[in-house]
């Protein structure tokens, strides 16, 4: 290189250096931006503010801001401004921002912060639980990254009280030493980094005190007053009460009242029932409290009280009250006895009297410690003188009849009724000798037969009949010379405010093993089917054996208390509803749903319906009878649970006897291969009047027996006897 090329050289290294050198010392003149601060947040966006560098010429300066979030991420954007917002960040999310000045290519030192958007609102704040004294609130963490590592702020005030804040870590929080039935304001919110997300608030109200001394102030046999204090705390005047009841096995009732009083209406007598009572103030409840109390018992009717021993005791029956009884104490006069629970509805015999006095006497229901007294009724013994007369009576009127059967059968031109026929028709007959005791009083037109059903009639049953024959019951009795002892009648339970109420025509009949197998029963009034469905019910029979049509030769025998169709009938608390039916030729199967709309319990019941007995006859042949017996017997025997199936025609005493006494004979006949119709005949009399009520029916039982035997050849094949339909004439008749 020649001398010319190397001066060159360094003088171009030379101007290359002064340049380099000028050029440092410009970009060192740019001072950085000055008090670089945040001046705002949100959950996605940061706003910075910060000032000119000094000493500058601030015309055509660009500042330069650039920030990274969590994924190291770098963006950056230019402003003439001294205010810029970042914008599309992640909410709770740290930023580390940088800013600088950049002029005519060269740019400033740079100034950086760190700093973190504001966390999304906790979510879904709600209240876990209250007590008197302390509130739980339970939230969920705010949207967004790094869900573990926020801090939560709680803040809370009642009327007139301080603000109070506390900090958590956790999403659940309890807020103690409240004050009880105290409204509150409540906010919560997050933190991260020092930055709050936007609050979130709810009120919520402690739960008041419970109420103090609950107790029962007064109880009747349908209602219990409870009273209580107010709860201890503030306000004392604002809350409102909830009574909570049930009696065993009822459906749960709640009411409402703003007193501390309230009475409990409509319930049943001699029943425990348990209470609930608490308070409620903004909407928050206490504690509850319960106490159990029963209503009273309600009284017994006596219904009939009888002379009997001779003067020196007496027969009472009272009827079973309705709801709880435990036992019952009986006064007459001084005396007192104590009776069962199972008492009641049954003639009880009580003795220690005096012939010839008159005793006032009382039945006491027992019920869980409680008393519930009868009205007084005036019970009379017999005298002895009396007593005597009426057994020399009965004695003359029997030498009478002898007398009277003595010249009846002197006068008969056949040797075979000069026999004693009394003791032959009280007596058991063998199965084997049946048809030959129907032949022998086939003969002479029946004449077996009629002494027979005359010999009933003499029997004297005259009994006690109060009850039914009542001024207020008078309207319930199809015919007047058909009413039941009070001894044998089935009370229904009285009704409150109707006197009578208890009273149905309808008497219990004894069986072959049970003395009240049977319900003998009026055949239903317009005015007394709800009583029928009552009976029903209350007896819980699921059996009913309807004899009569309701309506026969143009008279009304008995009202039609079934529904015609699906559609169900109404009557007081039952609901009858028609759920099936088949018709046959000689009768007619339905099936019935009862539902007690208090109780909401239901009852099957199936009516068997005879439909072709004639009126004041028989039927023509004992085989359809028979037929119908057998299906119902084995209902019967398939059905064993609930009360006794309920029989009736229209007066309850002629059809109704004669099937009623058809089935207990042919029983008699399977178990003991003997059969009584004339002492059953007796036996059913004592329990109602005019039961089989004429001689037709009294010959048409024998008739079916004696079919059934030849059926089940359970007796020789001998010749049938000759059935003749024929229609006997009973004095008393009032209906077939």
């Amino acid at each position: 290189m020649t001398g010319a090329g190397r001066g060159l050289r360094a003088l171009g290294s030379l101007v290359l250096l002064g340049l380099c050198s000028w050029t440092g010392a410009r970009a060192d003149a740019f001072n950085p931006v000055v008090n670089l601060t945040v001046e705002a947040w949100t959950s996605s966006s940061i706003t910075l503010r910060w000032e000119a560098p000094s000493g500058l010429d601030q015309q055509n300066y660009t500042y330069w801001v650039q920030w990274t979030g969590r994924d190291n991420k770098t963006e950056s954007r230019n402003t003439t401004d001294t205010v810029f917002t970042a914008e599309g960040l992640d909410p709770g999310s740290s930023y580390e921002f940088s800013v600088w000045v950049e002029k005519d290519g060269l740019t400033s030192s740079k100034k950086t912060l760190k700093t973190t958007t504001a966390p999304n609102p906790i979510r879904n704040l709600s209240v876990e639980t209250q007590t008197t004294s302390s509130i739980t609130l339970r939230w969920e963490v705010p949207e967004g990254p790094d869900l573990q590592s926020y801090a939560y702020w709680v803040q809370w005030s009642g009327e007139g009280d301080a603000i109070e804040t506390t900090r958590t870590a956790n999403t659940r929080f309890t807020v103690e030493g409240l004050e009880p039935g105290t409204l509150y304001n409540f906010s919560v919110w997050a933190e991260k980094n020092g930055v709050n997300s936007s609050q979130v608030t709810l009120n919520a109200a402690t739960a008041p005190n419970p109420i103090r001394n609950l107790s029962v102030e007064t109880q009747t046999t349908s209602s219990i007053t409870l009273r209580w204090e107010v709860p201890e705390g503030p306000d004392l005047q604002s809350y409102a009460y909830w009574v909570q009841w049930s009696g065993e096995g009822d459906p749960i009732e709640t009411t409402r009242t703003a007193n501390t009083r309230f009475t409990v209406e409509g319930l049943e007598p001699g029943t425990l029932y348990n209470f609930s009572v608490w308070a409620e103030k903004n909407g928050v409840n206490s504690s509850r409290a319960t106490l159990s109390a029963a209503t009273d018992p309600s009284p017994p009717s006596v219904m009939s009280c009888i002379s009997a021993s001779g003067g020196y005791g007496v027969i009472l029956t009272w009827s079973c009250p309705p709801g709880g009884y435990e036992a019952f104490k009986v006064e007459v006069g001084r005396q007192q006895f104590s009776q069962s629970g199972s008492s009641c509805g049954k003639g009880v015999s009580l003795s220690g009297l005096r012939p010839a006095q008159a005793y006032a006497a009382t039945v006491t229901t027992i019920w869980d410690g409680r008393e519930a007294r009868s009205a007084s009724m005036t019970c009379r013994t017999e005298s002895t003188v009396v007593i005597i007369g009426a057994i020399v009576g009965v004695l003359l009127f029997l030498i009478l009849v002898g007398l009277l059967v003595f010249f009846l059968k002197k006068g008969c031109k056949k040797s075979e009724k000069k026999q004693a026929h009394r003791d032959l028709i009280c007596r058991d007959i063998r199965a084997e000798d049946f048809a030959e005791h129907v032949r022998k009083n086939e003969m002479d037109s029946g004449y077996g037969f009629a002494v027979e059903y005359q010999q009933l009639a003499l029997e004297d049953h005259s009994q006690s009949q109060m009850m039914a024959s009542a001024p207020e019951n008078n309207i319930k009795n199809r015919y007047k010379n058909v009413l039941p002892y009070d001894w044998s009648r089935v009370p229904l339970t009285p009704l409150p405010g109707e006197p009578g109420s208890e009273y149905i025509n309808a008497s219990f009949m004894p069986g072959l093993w049970n003395s009240q197998e049977f319900i003998a029963a009026q055949g239903p009034l317009s005015q007394t089917v709800g009583d029928f469905w009552r009976l029903v019910w209350e007896q819980q029979s699921h059996t009913l054996v309807m004899l009569t049509n309701c309506v026969e030769s143009g008279r009304v025998k008995c009202e039609h208390y079934w529904p015609l169709d699906s559609q169900p009938c109404t009557h007081g608390q039952l609901q009858v509803t028609l759920v099936g039916e088949e018709v046959m030729e000689n009768w007619t199967v339905r099936d019935l749903k009862l539902w007690h709309m208090a109780e909401r319990r239901a009852l099957s019941v199936r009516q068997f319906h005879y439909v072709t007995w004639p009126d004041h006859s028989v039927p023509h042949s004992p085989d359809p009878m028979l037929a119908f017996w057998k299906m119902l017997r084995q209902w019967l025997d398939q059905n064993m649970e609930g009360g006794p199936p309920i029989v009736h025609c229209s007066a309850g005493v002629g059809r109704t006897g004669t099937l009623i006494a058809l089935d207990v004979l042919l029983r008699q006949l399977e178990c003991e291969g003997v059969v009584g119709p004339f002492s059953y005949m007796r036996k059913m009399r004592e329990s109602r009047p005019l039961m089989v009520q004429t001689e037709a029916q009294y010959v048409f039982l024998h008739q079916c027996i004696l079919r059934f035997l030849q059926q089940s050849s359970s007796a020789p094949a001998e010749k049938e006897a000759t059935y003749e339909n024929l229609i006997y004439e009973n004095i008393a008749a009032t209906e077939a």
